[in-house]
């Protein structure tokens, strides 16, 4: 099954916070071969940034994080113009960030849903217009 994640539950592999399980069973299937993710090549900044700001997250925790975040193998869509025009009418139409627009707008052309743990901004504001966005949850299993 192929989805779409977003940096907040990527975030999730590395820091216990609430939905981590699921977090980590989206991620698991993907490395046993159950699940198919796919993010765009912005999530890897994202993840790092996010965990850069953690407490619990110095230097050396934080490269190894980053590594292991390569180490997934998530398919990965490079910025592109198709993406990011897409990315751009959503996040005008959804009020959002083209930043927190761009792997909605991923799983729009790939025709999949978006797994998010961001509830207010990428899920609420983006379902409400009918994209294709789920919030992380033990129902997305």
């Amino acid at each position: 099954m192929e989805i779409v994640i977003d940096s907040s539950v990527a975030v999730k592999w590395f820091s216990s916070e609430s939905a981590t399980n699921e977090a980590l069973a989206l991620r698991n299937g993907h490395i046993n071969g159950t699940r198919d993710l796919w993010v765009s090549d912005l999530l890897y900044h994202e993840v790092a940034n996010a965990l850069r700001y953690k407490p619990e997250f110095d230097k050396n925790k934080l490269a190894i994080a980053v590594q292991d975040l390569f180490g997934y193998h998530l398919n990965t869509r490079p910025i592109d113009p198709d993406l990011l025009n897409a990315a751009s009418a959503i996040a005008y139409r959804s009020e959002i960030t083209i930043y927190d627009a761009i792997p909605v707008a991923l799983a729009k052309l790939r025709g999949t849903v978006c797994i998010t743990a961001d509830e207010n901004t990428q899920f609420k504001r983006t379902k409400a217009k009918g994209y294709p966005v789920q919030l992380l949850s033990k129902e997305t299993l």
